[in-house]
């Protein structure tokens, strides 16, 4: 186990990377995606923060983390908060969004389901679901603008959130992940409603439903 001082230190170092993923990374694919007619830049700048931003940082939580998860919890609400004020106080077009607030509810989301799995005692019941909408929820994301678009459920997306969400449930879950994973995608398919909310829920509950079983 790191001591507390190299953990503020990684904290850090991501809270500057994640900064640098929204101020320049995000920018840049959205300004990318302008050149092309009809792909929804602002869309595309979304997911690229999910992407490089909570998909990196949730791949380091197991590395770095054990024993100081709740400081991750706490940076993920701090996220939603910044998100908020920017709303309000400068909106940050090249990934936010008018229409709705999905964004700030991913932040949510990210702390909400980490704390969950704390608090049960078994991080990956909050990981996994970060997981599989960080690069699964992603990859559906950036192939809907490419082939679509426009910011709209299609199935080859869904097709690729099961492809990258089964590989990573069968990774830490074995033949069950799969089935989990293919759950989150049937869900994240669901029109109408904020997949940020539901796939997390959904793929927690999931992942604890054997120890309620056993």
């Amino acid at each position: 186990m790191l001591t507390i001082s190299s953990i503020l230190l990684i904290t850090l170092l991501l809270l500057l990377w994640n900064l640098l993923v929204i101020q320049y990374f995000a920018k840049w694919a959205y300004s990318f995606a302008k050149k092309y007619k009809d792909i929804p830049a602002a869309y595309v700048g979304r997911k690229i923060v999910h992407l490089f931003g909570g998909g990196i940082t949730a791949l380091l939580i197991p590395i770095f983390y054990e024993g100081y998860y709740s400081l991750v919890t706490i940076s993920a609400f701090g996220l939603a908060i910044y998100l908020l004020f920017r709303r309000k106080f400068g909106l940050m077009y090249w990934f936010q969004i008018e229409e709705n607030r999905y964004e700030v509810h991913f932040a949510l989301a990210y702390g909400i389901i980490l704390l969950i799995g704390i608090l049960l005692g078994d991080l990956w019941i909050g990981l996994i679901p970060i997981l599989f909408m960080s690069f699964g929820d992603s990859a559906t994301g950036l192939i809907r603008a490419v082939t679509q678009k426009r910011h709209v459920k299609s199935w080859e997306g869904s097709a690729a959130m099961f492809l990258i969400c089964s590989i990573i449930g069968f990774a830490i879950l074995g033949i069950y992940g799969i089935i989990v994973g293919l759950i989150a995608t049937i869900v994240e398919k669901i029109p109408k409603i904020d997949d940020n909310i539901t796939v997390p829920i959904v793929t927690a509950s999931l992942i604890f439903l054997p120890r309620l079983v056993s």
